[in-house]
């Protein structure tokens, strides 16, 4: 299991490439494979901003890419 950090559009569109070539695809093969078009992977992977929408988390999730959350422990007296 790879880690990465993910605080942008762009830090997840190179981690979704990496899996791409991981995967030795095309973004074109990939993208058939996923049910995606090809333009709707290749602005995933150049980081463009999206709507996180049901299918862009579905898309993920096909590719083993699986989002989690870190959040701070805070207290009221942090506040």
């Amino acid at each position: 299991m790879t880690y990465a950090k993910v605080d942008s559009a762009q830090s997840l569109g190179r981690v979704v490439r990496r899996v791409r070539l991981d995967l030795a695809l095309t973004q074109r093969e990939l993208a058939e494979r996923l049910d995606v078009t090809q333009r709707y992977l290749s602005e995933l992977e150049a980081g463009k901003p999206k709507i996180a929408d049901q299918r862009y988390f579905l898309t993920l999730s096909k590719l083993g890419i699986d989002l989690r959350a870190e959040v701070e422990d805070r207290h009221e007296s942090d506040t």
